[in-house]
């Protein structure tokens, strides 16, 4: 029963990782590392448990790996690696939503100066945008900043 259930909410978990771009494998071994008894696995105990293939897995290890979401370990006895979640998740898709937001920024002032002035409304409500935009990224660089004192 306990396995159906944590099943379950990895399942669940990992859809919402999903929304921060990650692929559905990625988003559910970010979930099963976030909600396993135990904080680290090996390569083959993800691919016992998610039933999939290595390369499935393997792949979204090395895309976790090069994006610093987790790290691994091994043991002087062993020559597994141990996978585990690091703590950079937020610092990581805050960073992200930063170079977004200043994309989105260029995109708007380069839009605003191509139109014509004969629709000034349209010009003044992508000038609002940034204002909105301005006041965001000075938000989310503050919550960036309180994540690094974490």
């Amino acid at each position: 029963m306990y396995e159906k259930g944590l099943r379950e909410h990895i399942e669940e978990t990992g859809k919402i990782f999903e929304k921060f771009g990650l692929t559905p494998m990625q988003g559910r071994i970010m979930a099963y590392f976030a909600n396993a008894a135990r904080p680290e696995a090996t390569f083959s105990e993800l691919v016992d448990f998610f039933s999939a293939s290595k390369s499935s897995i393997s792949t979204s290890l090395n895309y976790l790996l090069s994006v610093k979401l987790i790290d691994y370990r091994t043991y002087a006895t062993e020559r597994k690696k141990y996978f585990f979640l690091t703590d950079s998740f937020f610092r990581i898709y805050f960073r992200q939503l930063l170079e977004n937001i200043q994309d989105l920024k260029e995109m708007c002032y380069k839009t605003v100066s191509m139109r014509s002035s004969e629709y000034p409304e349209v010009s003044e409500k992508i000038l609002q945008w940034i204002q909105g935009a301005n006041v965001f990224e000075e938000l989310i660089n503050d919550t960036v900043e309180e994540i690094k004192k974490v």
